[in-house]
């Protein structure tokens, strides 16, 4: 009982400071993606005669709506995938990016934000400010300001809520597809695969769910001996840790698919290292620390250049600041010692060219960027100063029992931690080693036969 009482406490007070904080829209949207504002397939009352009743304005808006998407399919020939994707973070809209990226040539693809334009009514903190601040809003608040006890209390009231509401979930996605059916649909979020498995079911829809997350406990919520030969689910990797975290599930050996990680092609590409340090001005014979902490960026980032800047050995930083770019005021006021320079970076797509060029990474223990060090033979440095998400703690655990990540409890261990990634190049090596001969699947190699097979089912 004190534990819920403790837990509906915290949840309480996060949301009491998200209210606050939203009567800033400046401060808010600094912190969100722009929103859709398009909603495909959902009936409208405009450009009606005033004359008419509301119900035959619904049955024509209908009506039209059922038109359209008809002469969609009619005028094209490629095979329609919609992914539910989500603006919470930014590894479900990397994932998103990818797969648009490696399916666009050969498939009409659709990409909707499954929590604001089709269960936004099951939002409760939009509902409590009429849609001022979603779900999403007070995820990424929480996100940038490191409140990760509020995250993983968050996340516990996400399953619950969703559970909870299955049959209304339903419901919405039936009326949804009602005028907007693609042939597959993927979902890269948590939380809503219970019930888009069961209408993927009703409607005989193909139905993929993309992991980001090492840990996928929250992706099969709801979900509990599927029999669907339609559905098919995917892991990173071929490993046992990963494969546990989906046990309750019991989904059939044969629908569990390793892809490999969704990374994005730069990821894969050769580099040229001499014209990407040209292009951001590093110095040629100096250590390069990166510092990233994911799209949506943190408020321990100046802290992180302060520490490092008390380091007496030089280095070149450079700092990838996310979405969260009004930090790079407070990173320029930063004094700099003899001997260090810095490169700071807004929201970039070159993340794969600044981590080929680097030494070594501090960044968040999330499986986006950890893969996507991984991916680029970068030994890191996971920032666990406040704890660990409890869905990154897989993550985190993997990469350290690896000997790619090692982690970093506080602030004042950097000092102890980093010169041996700078000084001693032999230990350096030995990590890449370790990184590049670690086997693994290549999403870009696995995405398009799995589609493919999910057609001919």
């Amino acid at each position: 009982m004190k534990k819920s009482y403790r837990s509906m406490v915290v949840l309480i007070g996060a949301l009491s400071v998200t209210l606050v904080f939203s009567r800033s829209q400046e401060h808010i949207h600094q912190h969100i993606q722009p929103r859709a504002i398009e909603r495909k397939g959902r009936p409208t009352h405009s450009t009606f005669p005033s004359n008419l009743s509301v119900r035959k304005k619904m049955k024509i808006s209908e009506k039209r709506a059922e038109e359209e998407q008809n002469l969609k399919k009619q005028n094209s020939t490629k095979k329609r995938i919609l992914i539910f994707s989500s603006n919470g973070g930014g590894g479900h809209t990397a994932v998103s990016n990818a797969l648009c990226t490696y399916l666009k040539d050969n498939y009409e693809v659709t990409v909707v934000n499954v929590f604001q334009d089709v269960v936004a009514s099951i939002d409760t903190l939009s509902t409590l400010t009429f849609g001022r601040v979603t779900g999403e809003d007070l995820y990424n608040f929480c996100m940038v300001s490191r409140w990760n006890r509020c995250l993983n209390k968050y996340a516990e009231h996400g399953v619950y809520l969703f559970e909870s509401n299955q049959t209304m979930l339903e419901k919405i996605l039936l009326d949804y597809f009602k005028y907007d059916q693609p042939d597959l649909l993927i979902s890269v979020v948590p939380f809503v695969n219970g019930a888009l498995l069961a209408v993927s079911k009703r409607l005989s829809m193909p139905f993929l769910v993309v992991t980001n997350d090492f840990d996928a406990s929250n992706y099969v919520a709801g979900i509990k001996n599927p029999t669907y030969k339609k559905f098919k689910f995917t892991l990173a990797f071929d490993d046992p840790s990963l494969k546990e975290k989906i046990k309750s599930a019991c989904i059939p050996d044969k629908q569990i698919v390793i892809t490999g990680f969704p990374l994005r092609p730069a990821f894969h590409t050769s580099k040229n290292c001499a014209a990407i340090k040209k292009d951001f001005d590093v110095p040629e014979n100096k250590p390069v620390v990166m510092v990233f902490m994911g799209a949506a960026g943190s408020l321990m980032t100046p802290r992180f250049v302060r520490v490092l800047t008390k380091i007496e050995m030089p280095m070149h930083i450079i700092v990838c600041l996310g979405r969260n770019e009004r930090l790079k005021r407070a990173i320029n006021k930063i004094t700099l010692p003899e001997g260090t320079t810095l490169t700071v970076v807004g929201f970039t797509d070159r993340v794969a060219d600044l981590m080929s060029i680097s030494t070594v990474i501090i960044t968040k223990t999330g499986p986006g960027s950890s893969c996507e060090a991984l991916e680029s033979c970068l030994p890191m440095i996971h920032d666990e100063t406040y704890g660990v998400l409890a869905w990154e703690q897989l993550s985190a655990s993997f990469m350290a029992s690896h000997g790619f990540a090692e982690g970093l409890k506080s602030f004042s261990d950097l000092p102890h931690i980093l010169p041996k990634y700078l000084k001693n190049t032999v230990y350096t090596d030995r990590v890449k080693k370790k990184m590049k001969n670690f086997p693994r699947q290549r999403f870009e190699d696995t995405i398009e036969p799995l589609i493919e097979e999910m057609f001919l089912l």
